[in-house]
């Protein structure tokens, strides 16, 4: 028994069984008073017998609500009992006080209104008050109270009786009304606990995010700084292979550390953009070499269909697209054990400075049932148990974020899916464009004519259509007979063959002496056999790198050693400030192949005393260092005398790269902002903006070849 009652009053119950039962206690030491104060006062046995078996069945039901945990029946059959025959008995046993019923009628409709739910309460309570106003004007017609003509003793009675029935409803009221109050203000208490718990707990998991990603862009800094540093020396085709997979990896791992942080603010609804004028094609290169990187373990053909005529520079938040490109790439190659995956990229015009880009990516998949399809886009963890069965993960919160960030830029995402066939994702979000100028442009299309010999039909219609695109005249050559023929009838500017066709058609390629013009297209983890070729281009073939091609361009889109660096600065002094002896070192490199007088050091006292003693032009200032940071040693260096300090370009270089760390160190007073890890291409562009220009000197090439 004793557990029993301990039981009745355990915090950990659930919250309507609580107060129901501390409502019920309430109501049984109520009824339990009234026994006592109609014996003292009234000396009624009816009343007497009828209060304790209200009693009894408050303490009945209170004991079955707590073993079924079905509260809703019991209160509304007490309900009935109390409003309907105890409370009119007692009005009739006690006719000659009238006038106090009102007040115990008052304390049952309370009773319904605390414990039930707000629709059952409003309508049992309505039929309760009805039920009372009609008795109240009937017996009040047909039995007066006979007060006026009342003995002493009787009028006493009635005013005690008022009294008492004020002082018990009052009393049980109150302490429940009461107890109520305080049980909604402790949980609002616990809540608001719960919520600091939850605050500190999304800060430690925001700084542990933070802190990650910038111990890994720490050493991440160097790989990639000396990487982009032996790109630029004269090595083998095969080594310079070898340097683009590592820097490609480096570069899926850095994008998989900034899709940490994006998931951070996501997760907490904090969906913001950051929009500024951005490359569409370096986007693009950027999305798909890091494709291009995680399907070397896998079966997969990558297609790429990129309409040449989307404006190439946009506006809008870059980081955001790459990471619904990533996102919904990395879906399908989840759910894509073998078959293909084909990211096509479109657009459609708005009005004269806006489109919608449109970017379809289908698989072939094991698809999506259509039971599962309205909890897609939705935060949960949507795995069914045939994704288990298959062995993949399930999609989590990526395409919760996705949609997310796509209604953020008015756009929609839509998907289409058969189970067991695949599924073709769409999103579609407006952006302004910048410029009339586009992905991919050859002026000339006429002066190309193009012989391929590829792998197979699937590949070869992919290459028709890109060259289609551009109306170059191209000609498909399928056996070793039929490459012959076509070169001995026509004369090709280019002859496009893949890696594994080579052999087939070596001794036909080295008669016709038309070395100048062969392409080898080949996967990003393959050597290159093609002894031959004078150009290599990796798989997915798309518009940016066929027209990199053509154009006899040398950048990213084609495997070929890029020559960066068409300018000097021997007279420029450049202060690096880290407390990374490692990214001290690369940064020392790149700039030294500049020219530039370079000094480095190790803290911000350090900077500060060395700008004491040399005349500096420029300052690339880490963030994160112990005893003053990025931010503080700024501030020391503007209010240094002199006007030089004031407006000497100082580069924030931090491996920070959570939304906003840019606006926040451009509004610190940090002339430009420089992500971790440090490449050629981005020191190159920011020595280019910020160096006064009699700094600057073009390289000489003589020089350059001694």
């Amino acid at each position: 028994m004793t557990e029993f009652i301990r039981s009745l009053y355990n915090k950990e119950n659930d919250e309507e069984l609580y107060v129901f039962n501390v409502t019920h206690t309430i109501c049984v030491i109520g009824m339990m008073l009234v026994c006592v104060i109609v014996k003292f006062f009234f000396d009624n046995p009816k009343a007497i017998y009828l209060s304790f078996a209200i009693c009894v069945l408050f303490l009945l039901t209170m004991a079955e609500a707590n073993r079924t945990r079905n509260l809703k029946p019991c209160i509304i059959f007490m309900s009935l009992v109390f409003n309907f025959i105890y409370m009119p008995e007692m009005y009739h046993l006690f006719n000659r006080s009238i006038s106090v019923m009102p007040v115990y009628f008052l304390f049952g409709l309370m009773y319904s209104v605390i414990l039930l739910d707000a629709k059952t309460a409003i309508v049992l309570g309505s039929i309760e008050t009805a039920f009372y106003s009609v008795m109240l004007f009937i017996f009040n017609k047909s039995m007066p109270t006979g007060l006026d003509q009342a003995a002493p003793k009787d009028i006493y009675m009635s005013y005690m009786a008022a009294i008492v029935s004020i002082f018990i409803v009052g009393l049980c009221a109150g302490f429940t009304v009461r107890f109520r109050f305080m049980f909604h203000q402790r949980a609002n208490e616990e809540a608001e606990i719960l919520k600091a718990e939850a605050m500190d707990a999304y800060i430690a998991k925001d700084m542990f995010l933070i802190n990650m990603s910038h111990e890994i862009r720490t050493p991440m800094n160097a790989i990639v700084g000396t990487v982009d540093l032996l790109l630029d020396q004269e090595v083998s085709e095969h080594v310079s292979d070898s340097i683009y997979n590592i820097l490609n990896s480096c570069n899926a791992l850095l994008s998989l550390t900034d899709e940490l942080m994006d998931l951070s603010k996501s997760e907490n609804g904090e969906v913001q953009l950051y929009v500024a004028t951005y490359d569409l094609s370096d986007l693009l290169m950027e999305v798909i070499n890091m494709m291009t990187v995680r399907l070397t373990e896998s079966n997969l053909d990558f297609f790429v269909n990129i309409n040449n005529n989307i404006p190439r520079f946009l506006y809008g938040d870059v980081s955001k697209l790459r990471q619904l490109f990533v996102n919904i790439l990395n879906n399908a190659v989840k759910y894509t054990p073998s078959g293909k995956i084909i990211m096509r990229v479109d657009h459609k015009p708005i009005d004269t400075d806006t489109i919608e880009l449109i970017v379809d990516i289908e698989d072939t998949g094991i698809g999506i049932r259509k039971e599962d399809m309205k909890d897609l886009f939705v935060r949960n963890e949507f795995e069914s148990s045939e994704l288990e069965n298959e062995n993949v993960e399930g999609s989590g919160l990526g395409l919760a974020i996705c949609a997310e960030i796509v209604n953020e830029m008015n756009g929609e995402i839509t998907v289409q899916s058969e189970y067991r066939s695949g599924s073709v994702f769409t999103f579609k979000v407006p952006q302004r464009f910048t410029s009339m100028d586009t992905v991919a442009y050859i002026p000339d299309p006429d002066t190309f004519r193009i012989l391929v010999f590829e792998k197979d039909g699937d590949h070869a219609q992919h290459i028709k259509r890109i060259l289609d695109s551009f109306c170059i005249s191209a000609d498909f050559a399928w056996t070793r007979q039929d490459l012959e023929r076509l070169i001995n009838v026509n004369k090709y500017t280019h002859i496009f063959i893949s890696n594994e066709r080579y052999e087939e058609c070596e001794t036909v390629l080295a008669n016709r002496l038309i070395e100048s013009n062969i392409v080898a297209f080949l996967d990003i983890d393959d050597n290159v056999h093609v002894q031959k070729a004078t150009t290599v281009l990796t798989r997915p073939i798309h518009a940016l790198n066929v027209a990199a091609l053509l154009k006899n361009e040398t950048n990213s889109y084609v495997r070929e050693i890029t020559r960066k660096g068409g300018f000097e600065c021997p007279n420029a002094t450049i202060l690096v400030v880290d407390d990374n002896f490692t990214n001290l070192n690369v940064a020392s490199a790149i700039l030294s192949k500049y020219g530039a007088n370079v000094i480095t050091a190790l803290s911000g006292k350090d900077c500060l005393r060395l700008l004491r003693d040399h005349d500096v032009d420029m300052i690339f200032l880490d963030y994160m260092m112990p005893e003053m940071n990025g931010i503080d040693t700024l501030e020391h260096i503007r209010k240094l005398p002199g006007s030089r300090y004031t407006s000497m370009p100082i580069i924030a270089l931090t491996a920070n790269v959570v939304s906003g760390a840019r606006e926040m160190f451009l509004e610190a007073g940090f002339d430009d902002f420089m992500a971790k890890p440090i490449s050629i291409d981005k020191m190159e562009k920011v020595l280019r903006k910020y160096l006064r220009r009699d700094l600057i000197t073009a390289k000489n090439p003589m020089k350059e070849n001694q």
